[in-house]
């Protein structure tokens, strides 16, 4: 029987499930092949809790700026792992002021 499309097995896994079973999230772009790793949790604090198959077009490359070649999967922690890979975490959110303007006659 062949294997099932892995984008199915995500539809039924959230970022709260994947952070309660102590996973990571490996977002790599296709295009330049850039991995970046990050903990559910940070990502909770960023967009309300999604099903995977729908994260990956959240993201956008930040070294090539392409967002259609971005790829989620999802990674369970070994004990020989910790201490080696390297995690983005979230230090903080910054909101950025845009102003909204409107012509009108006098």
């Amino acid at each position: 029987m062949p294997e099932m499309n892995y984008s199915k097995k995500l539809r039924g896994w959230s970022l709260s499930d994947a952070d309660a079973a102590g996973q990571l999230l490996e977002v790599t772009c296709q295009f330049c092949r850039t991995t970046y790793r990050y903990f559910p949790r940070d990502l909770l604090k960023l967009t309300k809790n999604i099903s995977l198959d729908r994260l990956p077009s959240r993201f956008r490359c930040q070294r090539c700026d392409r967002a259609d070649y971005v790829s989620l999967k999802v990674i369970q922690l070994w004990g020989s792992e910790y201490g080696r890979l390297e995690v983005r975490r979230l230090v903080g959110i910054n909101t950025v002021k845009k102003p909204i303007w409107e012509d009108g006659v006098l």
